[in-house]
């Protein structure tokens, strides 16, 4: 089974990125869900231990109040003096009552958030009280402090009549030099940071239960397991903590239903499944999207590359905006592809070009011994009639249809091409006599070799189209020299004349011909000849660093430069 390219970068983007990311996601809340239901459970029990413990500190606060009276030796006295006091309240003198009543304002003082109710009570149930009045029928607290003798007790928590619920301890009093019971003591006070984490468990739908030694509820938040047993209150779905006093010797309870103690956690799991549900169909659809996006080039890429070889690379590859990698490959292979075709149009340019010259060569050496011999003719009768003037013209004509399309070789000496280049102008002057010709020669490249007929276009274009618009008069300046040129020898040939120049359009249109940036269908006849030469030059030296400049002003003539590589003769007649 194949894959295709797009689908196995989509699985490789999958496997190494995708699918390792979401497990780490997975992973990392897993743990953190983890640390969350602890911290939750952690929460629960650490609220539950400092409730406890604060109740423990206010049992111990409202203990100690309790024993203070007894260390009161006003007081003992007055409730050792009525202990037989059978007339209630009306045996006590207003000293007695104010002593009484000052020592519960001490203790009422103490503490007036917390406390309710403080009661001091003599042997005969003579009550002396101060704060709410929360007597009931039922007296087994006072029972519970005389088996006591002198401890205290505490009372489970009970509702009075405005809501509250409300903790109480007795005592019995004894005088200590006697060791007479005098009375009881029983102080009411309510818990009111007990009220307020009830408050905050019961928005939870949890709840706060304070157990007994035996196991049954004393007291109950939401008041519906008073006096049941604790495994009946609390469920499988719910999680407990306790803490059990040492003071009391109670347990108190927190329990709250599992969902909601970690409904944080669970809504956090739910919106991070879904964000990592949305997370990987996006990322899917993102990488499918991106595979098929940087294949789809290449995909094109290579299905033009199978399609080349068989068109003959004759096929057409767009440009892409693309700056990346894929735009490289793309616009090396479109390059590639168009030099391709360039060497192919070139090839088949050039060989167009050498049968042309073959069928001109062909053609100009059409009975060249016909032309030849008429001239020779020409020059028999002007000399017999006198007529010396002809005769030397129908000699030099000879002369040069003899080096234009005699048998030599395409590659001459300088010398022979510079005799020539003389000759021709020296022919010229018989129809334009005020052209004059400067010819200056390095005596180091006579011998070296060049293409024929190289400089007789250039001279011609010149004087046809530089001098003779001018009024026919004007100079020809050749200069040929040796040019070294980062240790290779060149022959260095400038070609200039003082006739009517060339305007800037005109310059421009020549260079963009010469450049191959113009087709030479637009060219005017102005520019044949020059071409011709740089065409042939070409074709001569192939890919050899050649230069072909031309330089012009109005007015001021113009000049060829002309920079072609040293040819040896073993090179010269292997080109010949």
């Amino acid at each position: 089974m194949i894959i295709s390219f797009p689908n196995r970068l989509t699985l490789i983007i999958m496997v190494t990125i995708l699918l390792p990311t979401i497990f780490i996601n997975l992973a990392t809340f897993f743990f953190i869900k983890q640390e969350m239901q602890s911290d939750a459970a952690s929460w629960l029990q650490g609220m539950t231990v400092t409730t406890g413990e604060t109740m423990d500190s206010y049992t111990k606060l409202m203990d100690g109040i309790t024993i203070n009276p007894a260390y009161d030796y006003t007081l003992m006295n007055i409730l050792e003096t009525h202990r037989d006091n059978k007339i209630g309240l009306l045996g006590y003198t207003f000293d007695e009552i104010a002593q009484i009543n000052g020592l519960l304002s001490m203790i009422w003082a103490t503490n007036r958030k917390s406390l309710i109710t403080v009661e001091l009570f003599d042997n005969n149930q003579n009550r002396f009280r101060l704060g709410e009045d929360i007597l009931n029928s039922n007296m087994d607290w006072m029972n519970k402090a005389r088996l006591a003798q002198g401890g205290s007790v505490l009372e489970p928590p009970v509702k009075i009549k405005d809501g509250q619920t409300v903790f109480s301890i007795s005592r019995q009093l004894y005088k200590p030099h006697t060791f007479h019971a005098v009375g009881m003591i029983r102080v009411v006070f309510i818990l009111d940071f007990l009220a307020a984490t009830s408050h905050e468990v019961q928005q939870r739908d949890g709840n706060l239960l304070l157990v007994g030694e035996n196991g049954s509820v004393l007291y109950d938040t939401r008041q519906k397991c008073n006096n049941k047993k604790l495994t009946d209150c609390i469920g499988k779905d719910q999680f407990n903590s306790s803490y059990k006093s040492d003071v009391s010797g109670w347990t108190l309870v927190g329990a709250m239903p599992v969902n909601q103690l970690f409904l944080k956690v669970n809504r956090i799991q739910k919106i991070i499944l879904l964000v990592n549900t949305f997370f990987f169909v996006g990322a899917l659809l993102v990488i499918v999207w991106l595979s098929f996006r940087m294949s789809r080039p290449l995909m094109q890429l290579s299905r033009k590359m199978q399609i080349a070889s068989k068109n003959q690379f004759q096929i057409e590859v767009a440009e892409t905006n693309r700056k990346d990698e894929i735009a490289i490959i793309t616009t090396s292979f479109r390059n590639m592809i168009k030099h391709i075709q360039d060497l192919i149009a070139e090839v088949t340019v050039t060989e167009q070009r050498r049968k042309r010259s073959e069928i001109s060569a062909l053609q100009a050496q059409i009975n060249p011994h016909f032309l030849y011999n008429t001239l020779s003719t020409i020059v028999m009768q002007a000399e017999i009639d006198g007529n010396y003037r002809i005769s030397s013209m129908a000699s030099q004509l000879g002369k040069l249809l003899r080096y234009a399309i005699g048998q030599e070789k395409e590659w001459v000496d300088v010398r022979r091409e510079c005799e020539h280049i003389r000759l021709y102008v020296q022919v010229m002057r018989y129809r334009y006599p005020r052209v004059t010709l400067e010819l200056l020669v390095d005596e180091r490249v006579e011998d070296w070799s060049m293409i024929k007929l190289l400089m007789q276009p250039i001279v011609e274009n010149a004087i046809l189209h530089g001098i003779v618009p001018d009024g026919q008069e004007g100079m020809i300046r050749i200069r040929i020299s040796a040019k070294e040129d980062l240790m290779k020898e060149t022959l260095h040939i400038v070609i200039e004349d003082s006739g009517i120049g060339m305007n800037e359009d005109q310059l421009i249109t020549l260079k963009k011909a010469i450049s191959g940036l113009q087709s030479n269908e637009t060219t005017t006849i102005k520019g044949m000849g020059v071409l011709n030469v740089y065409e042939r030059i070409r074709l001569a030296y192939g890919d050899g660093p050649i230069r072909f400049d031309v330089e012009s002003q109005v007015e001021r003539g113009t000049r060829y430069i002309i920079e072609l590589p040293r040819v040896h003769i073993d090179e010269r007649h292997d080109r010949g």
